[in-house]
């Protein structure tokens, strides 16, 4: 079985910025097909850093601008209804103000794996590949894809 491995660098946006990146998991895996041989098998996204997420969703600008930061603010809020940060444990060790970044990016996965038959990602029509940035700031973020088949 062949792997092959790449890592690729990406821009993000504060507080739940998405970018898609099913294409760039669609390169990874038409490299490895061309380096190696392969055209089945399984591709890894794995996101460094503990407060950033990949998952799969439709990429359409109710979900990516509202919805989901929404959804995920219900089980970790950043600000109260005065607009002041919420307090949270994790604060006091680093002294920071991300402690909802990091429930939130741990209810999401730092990773994804989706098959590929013929070089050609499985996803369906309506399901991109998506990093979410959940820390407070902007960041720049490595994405390691490691693509493994025959």
């Amino acid at each position: 079985m062949a792997v092959y491995t790449e890592i690729k660098t990406y821009r993000t946006r504060a507080h739940m910025g998405m970018i898609d990146v099913t294409e760039d998991f669609q390169q990874a895996i038409t490299n490895a097909c061309r380096q190696h041989g392969i055209s089945n098998g399984t591709i890894t996204g794995f996101t460094t850093g503990g407060v950033a997420g990949l998952t799969t969703l439709e990429f359409e600008p109710g979900i990516v601008h509202h919805d989901l930061k929404e959804a995920l603010d219900v089980f970790s809020p950043y600000r109260d209804e005065n607009g002041r940060v919420i307090h949270y444990r994790h604060h006091d060790t680093w002294h920071d103000d991300n402690g909802s970044s990091h429930i939130k990016a741990a209810l999401l996965s730092p990773f994804i794996t989706v098959p590929f038959v013929n070089g050609k990602l499985m996803v369906g029509p309506w399901q991109n590949l998506t990093l979410i940035e959940c820390d407070t700031r902007d960041r720049q973020r490595d994405i390691v894809f490691q693509v493994m088949g025959e």
